[in-house]
């Protein structure tokens, strides 16, 4: 069988010497040498995009721990469907879709209305005016993960790749293997629900809970 080099678009031959063309990315790069057999590329794959893969996880579980464990499922997941992977497509994409699969099948095995308090980042302050922002912000982000956790699986899923990923509704949709209209439903549900939970901390009896 050929090399797996030798049969990837996007490179050009020069001098005896592989060159990427333009249209190859960084991490496409790295995938190649993986499926050449350099796996250890694959750990400088992981180190490049970890970071966001995690950060999608945390924000749809709302648990550090889980998220964590939903990452390092996704990437082993990743890469033992590496070959299905197509070239010149966005790796961190392919790799987030298996991940918020996985965070999927998380929300309908436990109780995912339970927040983490860690999911809190920590916010050093130098100042008292630093200090009062960090405390709001930890309040916000209080809120956020509350309202999420008001949500359904498929709605929480939606939400923060639309909104809080920044994802297109026709991106969301191709991540989630729904269609546009689905996405648009449950993104216009869960910011109904998100608008009606935050009315309720507003205008809350002074002490209570919503």
């Amino acid at each position: 069988m050929s090399s797996a080099v030798e049969s990837m678009e996007g490179m050009l031959m020069q001098n005896g010497t592989l060159q990427f063309s333009s249209s190859t990315s960084r991490l496409d790069a790295m995938v190649i040498r993986v499926l050449d057999g350099e796996i250890e590329a694959y750990n400088e794959l992981m180190a490049e995009t970890e970071g966001r893969v995690l950060g999608l996880a945390w924000k749809i579980l709302g648990n550090k721990e889980q998220a964590m464990d939903a990452c390092q499922e996704g990437f082993l997941r990743a890469y033992k469907s590496l070959h299905s992977y197509r070239i010149g497509e966005s790796f961190v994409a392919w790799v987030m879709t298996i991940t918020a699969n996985i965070c999927r099948d998380y929300l309908k095995k436990r109780d995912y209305g339970a927040t983490d308090p860690q999911i809190l980042e920590s916010m050093p302050a130098t100042d008292n005016e630093n200090a009062e922002e960090a405390v709001l912000q930890r309040q916000r982000k209080g809120i956020v993960q509350r309202a999420l956790a008001t949500l359904s699986a498929s709605e929480r899923q939606a939400i923060v790749l639309r909104d809080m990923e920044g994802l297109s509704t026709e991106e969301t949709a191709k991540m989630l293997g729904i269609k546009s209209g689905t996405v648009r439903s449950q993104i216009a549900t869960a910011r109904n629900k998100i608008k009606k939970f935050c009315q309720s901390i507003l205008h809350r009896p002074k002490g209570g809970r919503p």
